[in-house]
Formats: C-alpha cells, sequence, structure tokens
C-alpha cells in the first residue's frame, strides 16, 4: 500500500509513447488550441510560418527584386499545383505534364502581358524592378525577354506572398490565365 500522498502507479519508463499514428507522444506536442488539422488551408499560411519561425523581419521594400521573384516561384508554382492536383487524381507524370504548361517562362510571360494595365501602381512598379533585374541563370526552353517577364511576374506574385495579399495574387493568376485561354 502506498504511502499518504504518494501515487499508487508506479514509476512510468522512459520509452516513448507511440499511439497508432506511430507518432511519439511524449516527444510531440499537440496542436495549438484553435489550430486547424481538417485538411482545410489556413486563411494566412505566412503569418503561421512567421509564426511557427519567429526572428527578425526585413522591410518588404528593401528586398531584392529577385529575391520577390525567388519567393513569388513558389507561390505561384503553389497556386497552379494546387488547382491542376485538386480536380483530378492522376499519376504524377500527368500532374507534371499539366503543370508545366502554365509554370514556363513562356506561359508566364503571355500572362503578365494579358494582365498589362490590371497592376496597381505598387505591383507595376515591383513588376518593372523584377523584370529589369539581372538574374545569374536563364531558362533552357525560353526566351531572354520571356524569362525577364516572367521574373517580374513572380516578383509581384512574392510582394502580394509577402505582404499578405494572397486574394489579390489568386485573382492575378486567375485573371492572366483567362485572358491568355490557358483555362486550367
Amino acid at each position: 500500500m502506498p504511502e499518504p500522498g504518494a501515487s499508487a502507479e508506479e514509476p512510468k519508463e522512459s520509452t516513448p509513447t507511440t499511439g497508432s499514428s506511430g507518432i511519439d507522444a511524449d516527444k510531440c506536442e499537440k496542436m495549438p488550441e484553435g489550430a486547424q488539422a481538417s485538411g482545410t488551408c489556413p486563411q494566412n499560411l505566412l503569418e503561421m510560418i512567421t509564426d511557427t519561425f519567429p526572428g527578425k523581419r526585413q522591410d518588404i521594400r528593401s528586398y531584392s527584386a529577385l529575391s520577390l521573384a525567388y519567393i513569388g516561384d513558389v507561390v505561384y508554382d503553389l497556386i497552379i499545383r494546387t488547382v491542376v492536383v485538386s480536380r483530378a487524381n492522376r499519376p504524377v507524370n500527368d500532374l507534371h505534364r499539366i503543370t508545366v504548361r502554365y509554370v514556363s517562362a513562356g506561359a508566364q510571360s503571355k500572362i503578365v502581358q494579358a494582365l498589362a494595365g490590371c497592376f496597381t501602381e505598387e505591383e507595376e512598379s515591383v513588376y518593372r524592378r523584377g523584370k529589369n533585374s539581372k538574374p545569374h541563370t536563364t531558362a533552357k526552353n525560353a526566351s531572354v525577354a520571356d524569362y525577364m517577364k516572367a521574373t517580374g511576374f513572380e516578383a509581384v506574385l512574392g510582394y502580394l506572398y509577402l505582404t499578405g495579399d494572397m486574394e489579390r495574387a489568386l485573382y492575378l493568376v486567375k485573371k492572366g490565365i483567362q485572358l491568355t485561354g490557358l483555362e486550367l
């Protein structure tokens, strides 16, 4: 019989407790209260990332055009891949073949040309900076002019993402695809 105030349970060994998912429950924390695990995408992915990885943040206006294009490339790719995958569960080679039609420098160049006059003054400024930047690489299957226009478009998408305006980024991508007749 245990002494008064002492626990009746035996001390636990330090072996990991794993659930049916195989996750080490002692090592991994539960999701924070209010976090979404329902399979829906959070409204602001950037905010979630910066909350999860806190640190010093830089003023968006000080980013180079190529840094904006670097993140904008991923944003554009994620938008297109999300749409392609959500339309049908297909073999990965088919998904890739469909996606490449939209993420190439040539397709992005057509999209940005179709969007002429649709950019705000700030977006136009970011686009020009991106288009006029001096990248250290060029696309394999695109002209230098198409590559520069695509870089400018990616810079705009990177800027919109980093300023938290994904609604505008999605609008521009959708409108550009519609205007070029590339319909997804």
